[in-house]
């Protein structure tokens, strides 16, 4: 017993320091996240907010003089009505679209079903501009593709199509974004109770009678979920309105605030102001999105049972239901990718299509680096931001997914709320957050690729937030218990146990985060300067200086860049958790 007893006083004196070092490292880790994210997201508001009502950055003073010109200026009311028309239409186009071709994908037995569920990939894979630049060369009134080869066949003098109105930028829009309908229903309708519709049938309902009372209001969460998000991304997105709708004159809130940072002098105090009003309503859109996500009873169409939805055999009508999803392929992937495949060959695009008009000299340029030094700059550059942002933005992510997800603290809220309000923001409002916040002393970061990178990941963090919490919800606190009772520091568990058994959900978010990273416009247009171009401000310079064979590299580049990356995440999260899969 005497042997014994110097061990057992000596307990309390080791690990009682362990103790508290593990204590003190969490609490220090934990405060330096909320303020980077505080930072990151509250920083540039405030200085947004404050900046609306200054009229100089460098100067003080307050004034309501910036709101006054942009509610009485003249160009509002069609800025305005545009908008809503853009954001409405667009939401009902994709809804009318992607509700459908859900259906028919998830409930039916039409045939190819693997390929068009490649529909889901169509926004994420085909940036914005890339598809609204293919647009551009397809449906010009002039020179347009699709109208030279409807004047070759008809004789006639009349355009077949004018892509650059308000009604182009509508159906430009609505390719982009109908995927997300596509995608949020049909998840809904596959994991539907398929009991309810069992019972009508035996009650002698027909097919289209159970789909229209039956499962379509048991999917009404998840089409109004989807809405909402389109509604969002339109509301948001710059590269359709300005290729689109700036050539034609419509203009809506996004392209109107580029053109007040891009006029002579910037007005960055009306940029400010006018950014308010598209930030609230997205905020609102979101707010309405999560209620209608809510868990309401009503809506409850999984249970415990196992089932499987019977399909519906459409006989006769297989081949003509099919024609909507290849429809919708043909227009929003076929037909754009032709036309770059195209533009890289072609030696003049005023000329005919044939032989002698195939040329391999641009992409040889291209290649070699005798094109424009801006192209490679700008692929570089892109390469730089995504990677360096992707990296420190999951690292960021994945600490705010713990602090959310793992621990119960007073602030929890707070942080979820702060790491997930960049969605609601778009990237015209954070770009001019940022202007404000870091043109002025003691933060003079215009200019530079760090206002770039700050704009970069405060946009997307909430993209890898969802992925590492989505993954780490399923683990179990087991291990990390275990660490710590075996003497581990916080730190050791965090970065040897967690990450490692969670690193899906984290390759997941770093894809997410560098794909969206490498396509991104709307904030770099606005705070880019020279020798800082990305890719999608390369590709918009290119397209306006009307370099077609360029463009069309580019875009093939870019999304050759992002099916690489794809492929390579995968590949690594199988290599590092051969069990699991990406979410």
């Amino acid at each position: 017993m005497k042997q014994l007893s110097p061990t057992l006083l000596t307990l309390p004196a080791t690990t009682t320091p362990l103790w508290r070092r593990r204590v003190a490292t969490v609490d220090v880790v934990r405060v330096l996240t909320v303020v980077i994210v505080a930072a990151l997201v509250l920083y540039p508001l405030f200085w947004m907010v404050l900046g609306s009502l200054q009229l100089n950055p460098m100067r003080g003073g307050f004034t309501l003089r910036a709101y006054e010109r942009v509610f009485s200026s003249p160009y509002l009311p069609a800025v305005l009505w545009n908008t809503v028309l853009m954001a409405v239409g667009t939401t009902v186009a994709a809804v009318a679209v992607g509700v459908p071709m859900a259906w028919v994908i998830a409930r039916t037995d039409v045939p190819f079903k693997r390929l068009f569920n490649l529909v889901a990939l169509v926004p994420f894979i085909t940036p914005p501009m890339v598809g609204a630049i293919a647009w551009s060369y397809l449906g010009g009134p002039n020179s347009g593709f699709l109208n030279t080869a409807w004047m070759a066949l008809t004789g006639s003098t009349t355009p077949l199509v004018n892509i650059f109105t308000l009604h182009g930028m509508v159906l430009v829009m609505a390719l982009n974004l109908t995927p997300y309908v596509f995608l949020l229903v049909s998840v809904s309708l596959q994991n539907m109770d398929p009991s309810l519709e069992n019972a009508a049938a035996v009650t002698g309902a027909g097919p289209l009678r159970i789909l229209f009372t039956v499962t379509l209001p048991l999917a009404l969460p998840a089409i109004a979920s989807s809405a909402l998000l389109v509604l969002i991304q339109a509301l948001e997105i710059f590269a359709i309105p300005a290729t689109i709708g700036s050539p034609g004159g419509q203009y809506v809130f996004v392209t109107q605030i580029y053109r007040l940072l891009g006029g002579v002098p910037p007005r960055f105090n009306e940029a400010a102001a006018l950014s308010m009003p598209l930030l609230l309503v997205c905020a609102a859109a979101l707010w309405l999105q999560q209620r209608a996500l809510g868990r309401d009873k009503s809506y409850t169409t999984v249970s415990g049972k196992a089932f499987r939805a019977q399909l519906v055999r459409l006989g006769r009508w297989r081949l003509p239901v099919l024609m909507l999803p290849a429809l919708y392929l043909l227009l929003a992937a076929v037909l754009p990718y032709l036309v770059f495949l195209y533009g890289s060959v072609i030696r003049s695009s005023g000329l005919p299509v044939t032989s002698a008009n195939l040329t391999t000299e641009w992409i040889t340029r291209f290649f070699t680096g005798q094109a424009s030094p801006m192209l490679w700059r700008a692929i570089g550059n892109s390469l730089m931001l995504s990677v360096g942002g992707a990296t420190a933005g999951v690292l960021l992510a994945t600490l705010c997914a713990y602090f959310t997800t793992r621990e119960r603290w007073r602030g929890r809220c707070f942080l979820e709320f702060l790491a997930l309000a960049p969605i609601a923001i778009p990237g015209a409002v954070i770009a001019v957050g940022l202007l404000w916040a870091y043109i002025r002393p003691p933060f003079q970061l215009y200019g530079t690729f760090t206002i770039l990178f700050l704009a970069y990941i405060t946009r997307y963090l909430p993209f890898g937030i969802k992925s590492v919490a989505s993954v780490m919800l399923q683990v179990s606190p087991d291990l990390e218990k275990a660490s710590v009772i075996c003497g581990a520091s916080w730190m050791w568990t965090f970065f040897r146990i967690l990450v490692p058994v969670v690193i899906p959900g984290v390759l997941a978010g770093w894809m997410l985060m560098f794909v969206s990273m490498m396509r991104e416009l709307s904030a770099s247009v606005m705070l880019y300067t020279s020798n800082h171009e990305t890719v999608a401000v390369a590709l918009y310079l290119l397209w306006d200086e009307a370099s077609f064979q360029y463009v069309s590299l580019l875009s093939l580049v870019l999304v050759a860049v992002s099916l690489a990356s794809l492929a390579l995440i995968k590949l690594l999260a199988r290599f590092a958790n051969p069990t699991g899969a990406i979410p």
